[in-house]
């Protein structure tokens, strides 16, 4: 086959994957990979960046979470604090699996019950092999979406996050910037499945880091007219 790449994106849910549990509870939370879990040995290590309503409560419920051996706060910002959870032992880890196979892991980010996983691929059968892999692991994985990668995924002018990325992305595409506006923040919070309060902390949170970047990198009308 040719060395188009396909963008395959893959709803997992099971109390058996990282955070899962946290995940299926009421919580109004929102949780994006920094990066995919990192090994040594016989320990994982994984970071993640969370929006919530109530972090003592995210807190909480982590650590009753049965998929993370111990937790800590890496990074705290005003509106999201980044940990670094140590993944219990016999805990999959679906990123390993997706790397053995030689694809590009894009995105990580929650979704009600689970995790969304945005993978990048030339090759259809490393999909079939990621779905039969999830089943042998009593792990549920519905396909969302797949389609043709024709122009590069995940560049951006500034360095936003991938969630932040894929934020602004979908508010752009929806029309959320358009004079009227041709959407909402309700339905935004719909089409990523969480709560409106936690879209527009999204929103604001990426928003907020392109224009911080923009303005420091900008040059200023001194600058311009030397």
């Amino acid at each position: 086959m040719d060395d188009q790449s396909i963008i395959v994106e893959l709803d997992v849910t099971s109390p058996r994957v990282v955070l899962g549990p946290t995940l299926s509870s009421d919580l109004d939370v929102a949780v994006y990979a920094e990066q995919p879990p990192v090994s040594h040995e016989e320990t994982t290590w994984f970071d993640v960046t969370v929006s919530a309503a109530d972090f003592e409560a995210f807190e909480r419920t982590v650590e009753a979470d049965p998929t993370v051996e111990d937790v800590e706060v890496f990074v705290t910002y005003d509106e999201r604090r980044t940990y670094r959870l140590t993944i219990a032992s016999e805990v999959p880890v679906m990123t390993n699996h997706v790397a053995s196979f030689g694809d590009e892991l894009l995105t990580l980010r929650s979704i009600a019950n689970g995790w969304r996983v945005q993978i990048r691929t030339t090759d259809r059968a490393s999909i079939r092999d990621f779905l039969d892999f999830c089943d042998t692991q009593d792990i549920d994985c519905q396909l969302y979406r797949l389609f043709e990668a024709r122009e590069p995924i995940g560049e951006f002018p500034v360095p936003v996050e991938p969630g932040e990325f894929e934020t602004l992305q979908a508010a752009y595409d929806a029309g959320y910037f358009e004079v009227p506006r041709e959407t909402d923040l309700s339905e935004l919070a719909e089409q990523f499945g969480v709560a409106e309060s936690t879209m527009s902390t999204r929103l604001r949170n990426a928003l907020a880091h392109v224009v911080e970047t923009v303005l420091l990198g900008a040059s200023t009308p001194d600058d311009v007219s030397k």
